[in-house]
């Protein structure tokens, strides 16, 4: 059986905590629907935005928006343009409901993520794990030094299956997020297909967060952490090597998520200062006089401006002021012209 050690050191218990509460802090806040949906959004624009950094693409935000949405850029070549929507497919994968009904870790959803990431754009491919004569092909992966080359390739499945027996048997002892970070560290060093090991990684990596309420569940992007903090994590895997510790590399694990969150947590505080400002304004910026004649307007078909006069108390300058900012803003319609005209809602 897989048994990896680790310390719960003073960083990442400090780190797991702080996670928690802003986890928390973030699913509390109440946020209205259109913000969610830019917030999920960004978080999947930015998945296909760092993921066109680990390609080496010359891509704008813009770019990984129109991508994240469906459309193809006619400058990216083919193989590139099939990695970055098969990656958006496995997050939309990741998402959708039918997720659910897959385990949180087995070989078959591990061989269904492959599959996704692979479709389409590597000839004669087939979804299984390399062969011990196989030698994987890493033409954009530089997570290929991280593979532990003292494993024993034709023990390559057996230790697959001895680490998801380890995930699965550890989940009442071992926090989620450490377990995450162990599993992570394991396949990474098992290196287990021919070709997008690291594809394959970070798509599941993203599956793994999201089951657990962490990633796009809080508006985070996966893609993103690995992407800004890909040293750190470089640090961990020669800290482990050398010392047969996972402390480090899960201290750097831990404390990635939760600097992304404390930045999201930023990004929504300002939505709710938007959205209690918006409160504030007054509608359209409206004074209390035009929303009195609106009010008016629902119950008696017209009204003229000397009536307005009068209603509100005001002159005849003032009034045209009024009734002319409602017409600009395509609230009311005038009808007539001179002395006789009228004025109605723009709906009527």
């Amino acid at each position: 059986m897989y048994n990896p050690k680790f310390t719960y050191t003073d960083r990442l218990v400090s780190s797991l905590v702080k996670i928690e509460n802003s986890r928390t802090i973030i699913s509390s806040m109440d946020l209205a629907y259109d913000n969610k949906y830019k917030l999920i959004q960004r978080a999947k624009t930015l998945d296909v935005f760092h993921l066109g950094h680990f390609l080496e693409l010359d891509m704008t935000l813009k770019d990984a928006e129109k991508i994240a949405a469906g459309l193809k850029l006619d400058d990216i070549k083919d193989e590139n343009a099939y990695k970055l929507k098969n990656f958006r497919d496995g997050i939309d994968f990741t998402r959708g409901q039918i997720s659910d009904s897959y385990a949180e870790v087995d070989l078959t959803t591990i061989m269904h993520f492959h599959k996704i990431i692979m479709h389409g754009w590597h000839k004669g491919w087939e979804a299984k794990l390399r062969s011990q004569n196989e030698v994987p092909e890493n033409p954009d992966d530089n997570w290929a030094a991280l593979q532990n080359l003292e494993i024993d390739k034709d023990r390559l499945e057996y230790e697959i299956y001895e680490l998801i027996e380890w995930y699965k048997n550890v989940t009442v002892q071992i926090t989620p997020l450490v377990r995450i970070g162990i599993f992570l560290y394991r396949f990474i060093e098992l290196y287990p297909f021919t070709y997008a090991n690291k594809l394959t990684i970070l798509a599941y990596a993203d599956y793994l967060l999201f089951k657990n309420n962490y990633a796009s569940k809080i508006y985070s992007s996966v893609l993103k952490i690995f992407n800004m903090n890909e040293m750190k994590y470089f640090e961990g895997f020669e800290f482990t090597r050398k010392n047969f510790d996972l402390s480090f590399w899960l201290e750097a694990f831990t404390h990635s998520i939760y600097r992304d969150m404390m930045e999201i947590r930023e990004e929504i505080s300002e939505f709710v200062k938007e959205e209690e400002k918006s409160k504030d304004q007054p509608f359209l910026d409206l004074n209390k006089r035009q929303l009195k004649v609106l009010r008016y307007l629902q119950t008696v078909p017209m009204i003229k401006r000397e009536d307005y006069c009068h209603m509100m108390e005001v002159s005849t300058m003032t009034a045209f002021r009024d009734l002319n900012d409602l017409v600009r803003k395509k609230l009311i319609k005038i009808e007539g012209q001179g002395r006789g005209t009228k004025y109605r809602l723009a709906s009527m």
